[in-house]
């Protein structure tokens, strides 16, 4: 199976425009940024860095739009700071609560098992949305819109403490929650904006 690790950034802003940025430090193409981008129309539009990235992301989810697109920046610490015209994203994480050490509470072997991830999925899925607040359509194991098997084994929870987004130098307003129907994979982001460590697992057999 094909594993990306890094953090998964989900941002929503009051112009209606949503981003979900992943920065993943080890990934089958190497360190590596792509930006799922919802506009504030509904298109969704997928900000790659290269053809490899745009042809492999594109096959597992669903996209209005794909664009290769020079992206810059990534994860520091606690500040998030990415370019991918046309948009310029910044954001702060918020220190770790309690909820963070519930996720690093299991063992890293069970956190990267396909088989445990499935039963969590089932376990914690009548009470993540409670625990993260508007979690409802989170999933933890399932098919991908290509056909793909995938498994996302979460390290930490954080929430983002400030952000703010331009599109074409705009400003896209305060930060906000995202659409439970972010409609891109097959899992929903919690509408709560935050960013979550998580080894992703992809199985490229279809289903």
């Amino acid at each position: 199976m094909d594993l990306f690790e890094g953090v998964i950034t989900g941002l929503g802003f009051a112009s209606g425009d949503a981003v979900v940025v992943g920065t993943w430090a080890r990934s089958p193409f190497g360190r590596v940024v792509d930006v799922m981008w919802r506009r504030a129309d509904g298109r969704r539009v997928l900000l790659a860095p290269d053809d490899a990235v745009a042809s492999y992301v594109a096959d597992l989810y669903d996209f209005d739009e794909v664009a290769v697109v020079a992206i810059s920046g990534g994860l520091c610490g606690a500040q998030l700071s990415v370019r991918a015209e046309p948009l310029a994203i910044r954001a702060e994480v918020a220190p770790a609560d309690w909820r963070s050490w519930v996720f690093a509470l299991r063992p890293r072997a069970l956190r990267r098992s396909p088989a445990w991830i499935r039963i969590e999925d089932v376990l914690a899925r009548p009470v993540v949305g409670r625990l993260l607040g508007g979690g409802e359509g989170v999933r933890a194991a399932g098919v991908a819109p290509g056909g793909q098997a995938e498994v996302y084994g979460a390290d930490a929870w954080r929430r983002i403490r400030r952000a703010s987004l331009r599109v074409d130098g705009r400003d896209a307003g305060p930060l906000s929650d995202l659409p439970a129907d972010f409609g891109v994979g097959l899992s929903a982001f919690p509408t709560v904006p935050a960013s979550v460590w998580v080894g992703t697992q992809i199985d490229q057999r279809r289903r």
